[in-house]
């Protein structure tokens, strides 16, 4: 029975090395750091918390802990998929995101949770579907701008088979309602464009309508306009809309250099709504001090290096512009959510309800994050095999 046992975790090991082998090893590490940290996170901002709500202080730590090791296997299947079938399956991956997106707006399917509904109910859990649209999205935009690539300096083929294409899925998120997440892909999509090579002149009718077009939808809902409006003067309504910014900024603040220590923060003793959600940078910040950002801080500005540096040798080495773009969409979806949800913390952009990417506690984000690290280590260890046949 022993020799049996020794066999199977040496096969496992086995198989478990020759997945990894050839991929970015500082991506690899930097990602399974971040998840280390965030359930250490989640564990310290939610016990109290989940005590009080569930009965049980471990409970949010214990799925999160469960989504990790799914997250972890999502990766692993991900490196085994050679990326360029993700060209092939860009519409049926996109279109599985607007099916879910769908789903989550039918009742008795979709969950409403502080006035959203962004989830499909599955028992005790939930799945957040505008998680895999956001991937979903890079992989379209990715393919487009690289089977348009001789026809990428005309407007049409360019930047309208883009977003045309993406208006329905905005539609439904901003049903959702997720603005956030809309952003983001627009973002995104706008810095793949550039690094496509589609003229500037049409990058700046993109820039104006969509400004334009995000200033419009702020003011036009009262739930937006509050936010907007709490981020420009909190002080005007601190026990409402500008509460949680300000409780932010306080727990940032008592953080100091070295923070009060792992586990003594006090801000997440029900002051911080969504201390292990949204503002786990916050609490980051009151018990590790500034110490403890900054060491966040550099990891996402390394995701982003690192992960912008395969792309550019996907393209370089392989000649290949759909890795580049994927490699490119992947990184600045992971490494831009992070350095948003930053910025919302500190009080410097207004809050867009993006959780803090591998720290944050929501399975469906960790899961889809962790699986589109997994395509960006196949992009990794494909770009140093050479140019495509």
């Amino acid at each position: 029975m022993s020799g049996m046992k020794s066999w199977s975790w040496e096969a496992f090991r086995r198989r478990f090395a020759v997945s990894l082998h050839g991929v970015d090893p500082v991506i690899l590490v930097l990602s399974a750091g971040m998840v280390i940290f965030g359930l250490v996170m989640v564990y310290s901002s939610s016990f109290i918390f989940a005590q009080e709500r569930t009965g049980s202080g471990f409970s949010f730590i214990q799925k999160q802990l469960l989504f990790a090791i799914i997250g972890g296997a999502a990766l692993l299947l991900a490196v085994q998929i050679h990326y360029e079938k993700w060209k092939e399956w860009a519409y049926p991956v996109l279109a599985s995101a607007a099916v879910l997106l769908v789903l989550v707006l039918i009742p008795g399917i979709g969950t409403k949770v502080g006035g959203a509904q962004r989830w499909i109910g599955i028992g005790s859990l939930r799945f957040q579907p505008s998680e895999w649209a956001k991937f979903a999205a890079m992989v379209f935009v990715a393919r487009q701008l690289t089977v348009k690539q001789a026809l990428i300096r005309r407007f049409v083929p360019s930047v309208g088979s883009v977003f045309l294409l993406l208006l329905p899925l905005f539609g439904l998120l901003l049903l959702q309602p997720d603005f956030g997440s809309t952003l983001v892909i627009v973002g995104v999509s706008f810095i793949l464009l550039f690094l496509a090579g589609v003229p500037m002149l049409y990058l700046g009718s993109v820039l104006t309508v969509g400004a334009t077009a995000a200033a419009f939808l702020a003011m036009s809902s009262d739930y937006r306009r509050a936010r907007v409006m709490a981020f420009l003067d909190p002080w005007s309504d601190p026990a409402g809309k500008g509460f949680q910014v300000i409780q932010s900024m306080v727990g940032l603040h008592q953080g100091r250099m070295a923070g009060v220590g792992l586990g003594n923060g006090k801000e997440k003793l029900f002051f911080l709504p969504e201390a292990h959600n949204d503002f786990i940078f916050s609490v980051i910040g009151e018990e590790l001090g500034f110490i403890g950002v900054g060491l966040v801080v550099v990891c996402f500005l390394i995701l982003i290096h690192r992960g912008l540096q395969i792309a550019m040798r996907c393209r370089e080495v392989r000649g290949d512009s759909f890795g580049m773009l994927l490699a490119s969409g992947i990184t600045l979806l992971l490494g831009l959510q992070g350095l948003v949800n930053m910025a919302v913390v500190m009080g410097i952009l207004p809050t867009k309800g993006l959780a803090l990417p591998f720290i944050s506690y929501g399975g469906s984000a960790l899961v889809v994050d962790l699986f589109a690290i997994g395509v960006l280590l196949n992009i990794s260890r494909e770009s140093a095999h050479g140019r495509t046949a």
